[in-house]
């Protein structure tokens, strides 16, 4: 079992057996690819798996990308969304909260972390065929390389990773809730329950009536992945929240070019863009990190239901269960959406007393106050 840091992976020929996380992090490992995610991108490989790995410092620039800054998505994040609560009577309180935690947690060094398989994506799969078994070897190994680090694990929920949450938290991990996503389940094909939703029954019909035509990947040319970066931005950064990861074109390319992001598009008959997604996906998950389409044009032609309904297809002919994430809860709701708590479980065990108790209050209020507001709001 070794780390690799990205100067020992230049020594290493890049072959066409090599695993999507070595690609991954070959290509990623610079940062210029994602505008504001500053960290240094490793690979741990285990003997039997390969994960790419986050190591931030807690002197990286201030609102870091929350997919490598605990204080960003426990913090920043939480003030973005605070902004768009639209219930005083609980933003005031909640605001005042959100302040003292962000003190606590730059006093306790949080962005101090390593964290494993992060593909610097809002949602992380694991694999189907890793049990957790060699998760002891790999506490001690970060243990030992990175005594001042917190280190651990992100994007874990128990519909999908259970056993591996059970495994981390008996290593002592502290477990920490992040957020509420929303799964549907399509291993049963067409016969999964999500398609006999009415508004998934409707979203089908729009979209076989479309004038959109669907482009695959390998039809897209150079311009047009500037395009679908300006779609995702209109939609997660302009509309959304900045702090979201900014994917260039760049790194939309290389992803499709080297197979670990796939790409739909919506093309109209115009032949401009005006909608676009991209997958991750494994033998057993499928997630969808990139979603964009022209925000300018009317709600009435319904981009997002349309590119909602092909990831749902997507996951029921592959027959995978696909994690697409938080936001638009009701509307995820309303096409059979299953909502599931989303944890990161981080090792802080060998860390001085001080930083410890902040994780452990950090765990204690999320889990008291922050779940059950989210399963009260349904967010």
């Amino acid at each position: 079992m070794k780390l690799l840091l990205p100067e020992q992976l230049t020594t290493l020929a890049p072959g066409a057996d090599d695993s999507q996380a070595l690609r991954y992090v070959r290509t990623c490992a610079g940062g210029a690819l994602i505008g504001n995610v500053s960290c240094t991108l490793a690979l741990l490989d285990t003997g039997q798996q390969q994960f790419p790995v986050s190591i931030t410092h807690g002197t990286e620039p201030p609102d870091n990308c929350y997919v490598v800054s605990p204080q960003t998505a426990y913090s920043g994040y939480a003030r973005e969304e605070l902004k768009r609560l639209n219930r005083p009577w609980l933003a005031w309180p909640l605001k005042l909260l959100t302040q003292g935690v962000d003190r606590l947690l730059r006093a306790a060094q949080v962005d101090r972390l390593v964290q494993v398989n992060n593909w610097l994506l809002s949602t992380n799969l694991y694999p189907a065929d890793w049990d957790g078994a060699d998760l002891p070897a790999i506490t001690d190994l970060l243990r030992r390389q990175f005594p001042e680090h917190g280190f651990g694990f992100r994007s874990l929920n128990d519909f999908s990773n259970l056993e591996l949450r059970q495994r981390l938290q008996a290593l002592g991990y502290l477990a920490i809730p992040s957020r509420q996503v929303y799964l549907f389940d399509g291993r049963e094909g067409e016969r999964s329950a999500f398609l006999r939703h009415h508004n998934t029954r409707l979203d089908a019909t729009l979209l076989r009536r479309s004038p959109y035509t669907v482009v695959h990947g390998a039809q897209l040319q150079a311009a047009d992945f500037e395009r679908i970066e300006q779609l995702y931005n209109l939609l997660y950064l302009d509309k959304y929240c900045t702090l979201n990861p900014h994917y260039s074109a760049q790194w939309l390319q290389r992803g499709h070019a080297e197979g670990w992001l796939e790409l739909r598009a919506l093309r109209n008959p115009e032949g401009r863009i005006d909608g676009a997604l991209g997958w991750f996906a494994n033998s057993s998950l499928i997630s969808a990190p990139i979603v964009g389409y022209d925000t300018a044009l009317p709600q009435r032609t319904g981009l997002y239901r349309q590119l909602t309904r092909l990831c749902l297809q997507e996951a029921v002919e592959r027959r995978l269960v696909l994690n697409f994430s938080s936001g638009a809860a009701a509307f995820k709701r309303l096409r059979g959406g299953q909502p599931q708590i989303e944890y990161s479980l981080i090792q802080v065990g060998h860390l001085p007393l001080g930083r410890r108790l902040v994780w452990q209050l950090l765990s204690l209020l999320l889990t008291r106050i922050g779940v059950p507001l989210m399963r009260k709001l349904k967010l």
